[in-house]
């Protein structure tokens, strides 16, 4: 019997584990963004085609690509940024070394280390640095709401 219980909660703290864990793959639309306490919002110069959703007209979005580590940044009145981000000892890190002058606002405020918080529930990403803080909704999240107002309304 003890041995069962002991397994039974060893368990329980895979299964608990496991549901914890942050499924970055995918769009984050940024909804939140301060640097140094100040509000700021990035402005990608691009000519590419997007979908806009209701509720989140002129944003912005930041792309993780977990199987080859790579993550798409909006622009500061630049394109947008490829570069690589790491998972060490709990903390995303995010360390784009592109030096081109177009980018060099977008590297100041988007480098660092992050703590985060995941909200499996809400589908909502909260990354803080020391400088740094960004606050997102998973695009599957709202392309979900969407289409359960369509379904609900009928």
């Amino acid at each position: 019997m003890r041995n069962f219980l002991l397994l039974l909660m060893f368990l329980t703290f895979l299964y608990c584990d496991s549901n914890n864990q942050i499924e970055l793959d995918g769009n984050w639309i940024i909804t939140e963004m301060t640097y140094d306490s100040e509000s700021v919002y990035p402005k990608t110069l691009n000519q590419t085609i997007r979908i806009i959703y209701a509720g989140y007209e002129n944003s912005e979005s930041i792309t993780f690509k977990v199987s080859d580590s790579t993550i798409t940044l909006p622009g500061f009145e630049s394109e947008h940024l490829k570069t690589e981000f790491t998972f060490e000892k709990g903390k995303l890190k995010i360390n784009s070394n592109h030096s081109n002058s177009e980018s060099k606002l977008t590297n100041k405020i988007f480098n660092g280390t992050y703590d985060w918080t995941f909200s499996n529930i809400e589908k909502t990403l909260k990354l803080k640095s020391d400088k740094t803080y960004i606050n997102m909704i998973s695009q599957e999240k709202i392309i979900s709401d969407a289409v359960d107002k369509v379904f609900n309304g009928l």
